[in-house]
């Protein structure tokens, strides 16, 4: 199951980039453009907890200037809590794929929506001694809303949900609302 979803994530974040058939220097452009740092707010049956991240990723515009996909790479790092006093740290690298649609944009502000899915492999992971079988693979729903402003700074919220759980006997339903802001 897990080099199955490994493979369906490549594939999608590749298929984004062969639909663009960029130069490299746009590639560069659009990955220092679309770089990417933010907070996500994780709950697992009630309990919060918090993890980091910063990523990049490539805008491909496949109707006219207002619809796009958009595959991406990030890092995370954080904290799962779950049950009364127990956590995971870990760390792990996401392949988000998402398509959006920019509903305006002119030069002081411009807003788009987006949904897709999200991989992620945990590379990484500690606790304090919770006998637990994680799963390391994680895959799920994303969807969104990104507000561009001056045309020089995004501000982006949306919501995941977790697919599949983070540990193998089925428990531990992720959902999250993620924040972040790109340049």
């Amino acid at each position: 199951m897990t080099k199955k979803l490994l493979f369906i994530a490549a594939w999608f974040f590749s298929l984004g980039l062969q639909a663009a058939k960029p130069t490299s220097q746009e590639v560069v452009q659009q990955l220092v453009r679309n770089a990417h740092g933010g907070l996500e707010l994780i709950n697992i049956n009630g309990r919060t907890s918090y993890s980091g991240f910063i990523g990049t990723g490539y805008t491909h515009f496949f109707y006219k200037q207002l619809a796009y996909v958009k595959p991406e790479i990030t890092v995370r790092w954080g904290e799962y809590k779950f049950q009364s006093s127990y956590h995971v740290r870990t760390t792990s690298i996401a392949l988000p794929v998402t398509v959006g649609y920019r509903l305006f944009q002119n030069e002081f502000v411009g807003m788009s929506v987006f949904g897709g899915g999200r991989y992620e492999q945990i590379l990484s992971a500690t606790d304090n001694n919770y006998a637990y079988d994680l799963n390391r693979s994680q895959a799920g729903l994303t969807a969104g809303a990104s507000i561009r402003l001056l045309n020089k700074f995004s501000i982006n919220a949306s919501y995941y949900y977790g697919l599949t759980t983070l540990f193998k006997d089925g428990s531990g339903r992720i959902t999250s609302f993620n924040f972040s802001i790109n340049f």
